[in-house]
């Protein structure tokens, strides 16, 4: 007895241990693909911004890019939180990732997983290589051989599992009740948040029927199927919370759309189930992996088709359950063209509050960067990043619309007022730099467990407190052209100047006295520099506000250390 249960309680093991590699793997393929694909992502969203139909497509590719329908979804509602995209946008994106995601399983479904400790090695040597593309290229292989092995350990622990009596009454089970398949899938999915690793057990489990282990049935599979796309959901619903209202209608139809799916397949169930059995005896082998696959694709295209004519009525319900309850971040004609052919001068307007808009992103930045300068959190690195392509991506839309504004006529005056605004722009998008690179400089350090000593926390929140009130009054005086508020704010960029050079004299005195060592993460004059080149873009905004023709001093004779590194 004690044997049998010591034989039971490894196989266990196996089955989490070969989950928890799986999962590790395809997170790991997946950050690497990001990383190879690095700001093409950026500009693959970017065309998703003519119809859904474009969306649909670009959520395929992303996804398949990155291979996760859940990185594609919390990505394409940070953008509907910035107000940079609209909801019949991100629609499109959504349905695309779903069809995406099921390229997951055809990969797991395909006969080279005994070739997983391949991928492994020469994943593993790649990653070892200088240049960054063979270096993320490596990461992509060892990630999908560590998929791979996943499976296999899963599967060595399955096997016998499978074979005991409990477990055979446990599939007969939800082969006989495709209710409680569902709940299994979506709980399931909901807990390790990948329905690519629900989906890999499923196909495990049904391949064993080809080894004499009667386990999981196509009748009992297909619900658990549906239910797995419900449960990865989770992550839209997650990503939603905080929102704007946008966001959250976003991930309404999300759900909604899975849900449908659910329930249409749920009715057709018996035919539906006929059709995969056909289509497994005609085109594959009894038993198959890639039926699992071909089950799971099928659907989300169909369903995709399906909706795809009925995404107004997805939207209307979406904004009939989640009410209006705040002001968009951005104006719906904020890039409409034909107002700058009615009127230029509006459309300047306009551009303006898209400009605020963009202020507000950045101020949303800077706290983030300031809180994380003092306490480490993991979250706040992929919100920082996503926070920075709001802001490049406010950039490149402002700065085509201004440039379009200026070729439809303005008088001397106006065009002062739009020459002013692109210069505006891009001190914000420089601002967004340096706070990533003080974002980056952080996250080195705490990698190398460097915190800041109780002097130099001192230093930085005085640095950090002038400049939120820069920022604060930066905003307001171009709001309101303040000119004597912008004053007040070219004081305080002086302030900052010398805040700057006392913090970084009182560290070299730490570094001679031996109070602090010094280490390759030891960027605090780095990230003092920085801060102090936000201090100067701050006064650049405000110095347009006071005299419209103003070019800063920096553009013309910029001190060596306020040289942007990033130009």
């Amino acid at each position: 007895m004690t044997i049998a249960l010591a034989g039971i309680g490894d196989n266990i093991m196996f089955v989490f241990g070969g989950l928890a590699l799986f999962l590790f793997g395809i997170n790991f393929m997946s950050d690497s693909l990001k990383a190879a694909a690095g700001s093409k992502l950026k500009s693959i969203i970017e065309k998703t911004t003519n119809t859904p139909l474009k969306g649909i497509l670009v959520g395929i590719f992303l996804t398949v890019l990155i291979q996760s329908s859940s990185g594609t979804t919390a990505l394409t509602i940070g953008l509907l939180r910035a107000g940079l995209m609209t909801l019949p946008q991100s629609v499109g994106i959504i349905m695309g990732a779903n069809i995406g995601t099921t390229v997951t399983a055809f990969i797991i479904g395909l006969p080279i997983a005994k070739f997983g400790y391949v991928f492994l090695g020469f994943g593993v040597i790649m990653a070892f290589i200088g240049k960054k593309r063979i270096h993320h290229i490596g990461g992509v292989l060892t990630g999908l051989g560590m998929l791979f092995v996943g499976l296999e350990v899963m599967g060595s622990g399955l096997k016998p599992l499978a074979s005991t009596p409990e477990a055979e009454q446990m599939f007969a089970v939800f082969s006989q009740n495709w209710f409680l398949g569902t709940i299994f899938g979506t709980i399931f999915t909901a807990v390790v948040q990948s329905s690519s690793a629900a989906i890999g057990v499923l196909e495990k489990l049904y391949a064993l029927n080809a080894e004499g282990i009667d386990t999981i049935t196509l009748a009992g599979a297909i619900p658990i199927l549906l239910g797995a796309n419900i449960g990865t959901t989770i992550t839209a619903f997650l990503a939603s919370i905080g929102g704007n209202t946008e966001s959250k209608r976003a991930a309404f139809v999300h759900v909604l759309f899975n849900v449908l799916m659910a329930v249409v397949f749920l009715i057709l169930l018996s035919p539906y189930r006929l059709f995969i059995i056909w289509f497994e005896e005609t085109f594959l082998t009894r038993y198959n992996m890639l039926s699992i696959a071909f089950a799971h694709g099928f659907q989300n295209l169909a369903m995709t088709f399906i909706l795809y004519f009925f995404i107004k009525q997805m939207i209307a319900a979406a904004k009939y359950f989640v009410k209006d309850k705040d002001k968009k971040h951005i104006p719906d004609d904020m890039f409409d063209e034909k107002l700058i052919q009615e009127s230029p001068i509006l459309a300047l307007e306009v551009a303006k509050r898209g400009i605020l808009a963009m202020g507000a992103v950045i101020k949303e930045y800077f706290d983030l960067v300031r809180v994380y300068s003092f306490k480490e959190e993991e979250h706040f690195i992929e919100e920082g990043y996503t926070l920075e392509m709001i802001t490049d991506t406010y950039d490149m839309k402002l700065h085509d619309y201004l440039i379009k504004i200026s070729m439809a006529g303005l008088n001397k005056q106006d065009s002062a007022k739009l020459s002013r605004d692109l210069d505006t722009i891009k001190d914000f998008e420089r601002i967004g730099d340096h706070l990533t690179n003080v974002l980056e400089f952080f996250k080195e350090r705490y990698k190398e467990s460097m915190h800041l000593s109780e002097e130099g926390t001192r230093d930085l929140q005085m640095m950090y407190g002038v400049l939120d009130q820069m920022i604060e009054a930066t905003l307001e005086s171009f709001k309101n052209q303040d000119v004597e508020l912008a004053q007040k704010v070219v004081k305080m960029e002086d302030v900052v100047d010398e805040l700057e050079e006392k913090c970084r004299y009182r560290y070299i005195e730490r570094l001679k006295n031996q109070e602090i060592t010094f280490v390759r993460a030891a960027n605090f004059p780095d990230i003092l520099a920085n801060l102090e080149r936000i201090g100067d873009h701050l006064m650049n905004i405000v110095s347009s506000v006071i005299e419209p023709m103003y070019v800063p001093q920096s553009i013309i004779v910029p001190k060596p250390h306020e040289i942007d590194k990033d130009i």
